[in-house]
């Protein structure tokens, strides 16, 4: 199983953007949700209900909205990072507006890129791809593939 984006306070329209511009850039790997601040530091702390890593993987990007309905972008990469196995995990913030002062805050705190919503889905997937980690290219038919084969597993 290839590691997960994990994204976090995108609304169901947003997420699915977002999955079919994964599935265009044909990067296979799965996109796991999390609502919020609170569901993100139990998925990266490993506690219920994701505390098997094998059903939940750590994710190779994390994909956040710089306004979250309780917290931040700079609150989820202080979680993000005070995970000794995701210090290096790129964080890719994603907002329609914000200040000077709320992008130099998470830059200073490690994100990866920062992007204006308005900024096409090809940009997105090239900022995954620049980031260096494991993520799996292939074609439509091995991603078809692989999910048959995860659900004769499951």
């Amino acid at each position: 199983m290839h590691p997960p984006l994990l994204v976090v306070g995108h609304d169901e329209l947003r997420l699915q953007a977002t999955r079919d511009a994964l599935h265009y850039g044909r990067l296979l790997n799965p996109v796991v949700e999390c609502a919020g601040l609170e569901e993100l530091t139990a998925y990266v702390q490993g506690q219920a209900p994701y505390d098997d890593r094998a059903t939940h993987p750590l994710p190779a990007v994390v994909l956040t909205e710089l306004h979250l309905d309780r917290g931040t972008a700079a609150d989820v990469l202080r979680a993000v990072r005070n995970q000794l196995t995701l210090r290096r995990t790129p964080v890719i913030v994603v907002a329609d507006e914000a200040t000077e002062q709320e992008i130099d805050e998470v830059h200073r705190l490690g994100a990866a890129a920062f992007l204006d919503r308005g900024v096409a889905v090809d940009v997105l997937v090239g900022v995954i791809r620049d980031t260096d980690v494991p993520w799996a290219v292939g074609t439509h038919a091995a991603l078809r593939q692989e999910t048959r084969l995860q659900e004769c597993v499951t």
